[in-house]
């Protein structure tokens, strides 16, 4: 199961890779893979998917990890108009479990 996820969780013990991508590789994975949204925040406006509800991840085969590189404000429902006029960017982790 391929997910979004707000930051890199090793949820099961074995081995992981761990890539840092850019944003245009994000949004390219993203649109080819279908993953699964479980980050709440606005920022994942910018890989054009929906803030995810509240949900428990129980596993993954890999994992786009992203994080805001700037603080925004708690709670603010921001629109992809905002963030983008903003400079908001996120870095991005690709996070694959090898087993």
């Amino acid at each position: 199961m391929k997910v979004i996820l707000s930051t890199a969780l090793l949820l099961e013990d074995g081995a992981y890779q761990r890539k840092t991508v850019s944003m245009s590789e994000a949004v390219a994975w993203v649109a080819e893979h279908q993953p699964e949204n479980f980050c709440g925040h606005a920022t994942v406006k910018l890989l054009g998917l929906e803030p995810a509800p509240r949900k428990s991840c129980a596993g993954y085969s890999q994992a786009l990890c992203v994080r805001p590189k700037t603080r925004l404000e708690f709670g603010r429902d921001y629109s992809l108009e905002e963030l983008e006029s903003l400079g908001v960017e996120l870095e991005c982790v690709l996070v694959t479990y090898l087993g």
